[in-house]
C-alpha cells in the first residue's frame, strides 16, 4: 500500500492524506457531540443570547439617567464565559453558575435602568424606550431561562449504570 502511495504524484498524495485528516477530525467532532445532552444545545442558545445582550446593551450606550453599568457587563461576560466552560466540561452542580450570573445581570440592569423606566413611564422629559432597550431585556431574560433549562436537562448524556445480576 505504501509503494502505491509513493508512486502517486505529490498532489494526489497530499489530497489523500488531507481526506484522512478530515475524516479523523470529523470522527472526533461526532464523538464529542454524541456525548452531549439536550442541555448542551440549549446552553449554546443561552450563550448566543448572552452575547447579544452584551452587544445590544453596550451599543445602546445608556443616557444621563442610566449610564452603562460595568457591573452588569462584567456579570454578563462571566455568564458567557461560564456557559462556554459548561459546554465543554460538565461541572455537575456548578453548572448553575451561568444561570446565577445571567440572573444577577438582570437584577443589576433593573437597578440601573429603574430611573430611566420611571422617567419614561411618567413622561417627565419626553424620553422613550428604544429598540435596543427592549432587545437587551428580551435577550437577557432568554439567556437566564435557557441557561436554567440547559442546567436542568444536563449538559452531557448520562452513562447508564451497569446492571448487576
Amino acid at each position: 500500500l505504501s509503494s502505491a502511495f509513493l508512486s502517486l504524484d505529490p498532489l494526489a498524495y497530499s489530497s489523500i492524506t488531507g481526506l484522512l485528516v478530515k475524516r479523523r477530525k470529523t470522527s472526533m467532532l461526532k464523538k464529542f457531540l454524541s456525548s452531549k445532552g439536550k442541555g448542551f444545545y440549549l446552553s449554546l442558545a443561552s450563550l448566543l443570547c448572552g452575547l447579544l445582550t452584551v452587544v445590544f446593551y453596550t451599543a445602546r450606550g445608556g443616557n444621563y439617567l442610566s449610564p452603562v453599568s460595568p457591573v452588569a457587563v462584567v456579570r454578563m461576560v462571566l455568564g458567557i464565559v461560564t456557559t462556554l466552560l459548561c459546554c465543554f466540561k460538565d461541572f455537575g452542580i456548578l453548572g448553575i453558575l451561568p444561570v446565577a450570573f445571567y440572573a444577577v445581570s438582570v437584577a443589576v440592569l433593573l437597578n440601573t435602568e429603574m430611573l430611566f423606566i420611571s422617567n419614561v413611564a411618567f413622561g417627565v422629559d419626553g424620553n422613550s424606550f428604544d429598540a435596543l432597550f427592549f432587545l437587551f431585556w428580551i435577550f437577557d431574560f432568554l439567556a437566564v431561562i435557557l441557561a436554567a433549562v440547559a442546567f436542568s436537562l444536563g449538559y452531557s448524556k448520562k452513562k447508564p449504570a451497569p446492571v448487576k445480576e
